[in-house]
């Protein structure tokens, strides 16, 4: 990336630096930021057009879990141990994104409407990838029929990873439902 700012004679600005501040930032101050930014009132905004659809319904919006446990150990791509120190950034995100989440719902039930928010990481407490039970999948290499490594994972599209990879497992999948059945109880559902 380039830290020139946009000249009037330049065909095709060069996006960096000055022009998208986010870009010269490290990730650990500019995913939040953008989270915060944009993602944030982005939920607000689509839990309120739901509210404006069905004015009268209950919304719970379902977090995300912190995807690793055992700092990601487990993971390897080839030979090389896939995350290293990326692994407590990934989980710390996964934090602020929740944090991000629960803030919107706040913002909605300002504004009248009848939201939730479910928060699963408690229940996925060393759970997560390389946890024990493991109940999100790491790495799967082998290929369902509606998988397309190119579109699904296009950065690193070579590895012919399977979209299943970072999901939750069907385990994984009951301790969301936990979760969101603990909300509904909360919420007198």
């Amino acid at each position: 990336m380039s830290d020139k700012s946009f000249d009037e004679g330049d065909k095709d600005p060069i996006v960096g630096g000055r022009d998208a501040a986010f870009v010269v930032q490290p990730l650990k101050t500019a995913v939040p930021g953008l989270i915060n930014a944009v993602v944030r009132p982005d939920i607000l905004k689509t839990l309120m057009a739901i509210h404006t659809k069905a004015p009268n319904a209950k919304i719970i919006l379902m977090g995300y879990p912190p995807l690793l446990s055992s700092g990601g150990s487990c993971l390897r791509l080839s030979r090389v141990r896939a995350l290293g120190s990326s692994a407590n950034w990934l989980n710390d995100t996964a934090s602020t994104l929740a944090t991000a989440m629960q803030g919107a719902v706040a913002d909605a039930k300002a504004q009248g409407v009848s939201a939730g928010f479910s928060n699963p990481t408690s229940d996925f407490v060393g759970k997560g990838v390389c946890g024990d039970p493991e109940q999100i999948h790491g790495i799967v290499k082998t290929l369902t029929k509606s998988d397309d490594p190119v579109r699904d994972w296009p950065i690193i599209r070579n590895y012919g990873l399977s979209a299943q990879s970072f999901h939750p497992k069907i385990g994984g999948a009951r301790l969301c439902a936990n979760s969101l059945e603990r909300t509904m109880s909360d919420m007198g559902l």
